[in-house]
């Protein structure tokens, strides 16, 4: 898709949730998605507290795209350092991304991109964005899921 083309927020993030589906290899195409209020879209893999999610933020004219702790404040403590164990191999695939601390004891491991308005541009890059970290963190997740003695 070229630039220019404004897209409606239910329609980027219903086009940006096909999109990565398509752009995921089979075994990664059976994730849940939910559409939070506003500008937002989470997608995960069983475990909602523990969801990627893109987040367009329009005062700064950023789109966030990353993978979420938002679960008890002790697994997300146990999330950030288990991912800060693996921030160099994760940069090494993910070269934008940052590991914070956030909001309500929260964690997160994003990037944003320039996206002053939702539109056809901006989506092509967050499909291959999101799904750049889909790839490369769902392994990581799942063994620190697995770690945590949830199925």
């Amino acid at each position: 898709m070229a630039s220019g083309t404004v897209l409606a927020p239910g329609e980027f993030f219903g086009e940006l949730r096909k999109g990565v589906k398509a752009r995921l290899p089979a075994g990664l195409r059976t994730f849940n998605s939910a559409r939070g209020r506003g500008r937002l879209l989470k997608l995960h893999y069983g475990r909602p507290e523990f969801h990627y999610e893109a987040w367009h933020h329009t005062g700064d004219g950023r789109l966030e795209i990353g993978l979420h702790f938002e679960g008890s404040r002790e697994e997300n403590e146990r999330a950030f350092s288990f991912f800060r164990a693996h921030v160099i191999e994760i940069k090494a695939q993910l070269p934008h991304a940052e590991l914070e601390p956030w909001d309500r004891g929260w964690s997160r491991l994003y990037e944003t991109l320039r996206a002053p308005q939702l539109d056809e541009g901006v989506l092509d890059s967050a499909v291959e964005r999101m799904s750049d970290y889909i790839v490369t963190l769902q392994p990581l997740v799942g063994s620190f899921v697995g770690g945590l003695g949830h199925p």
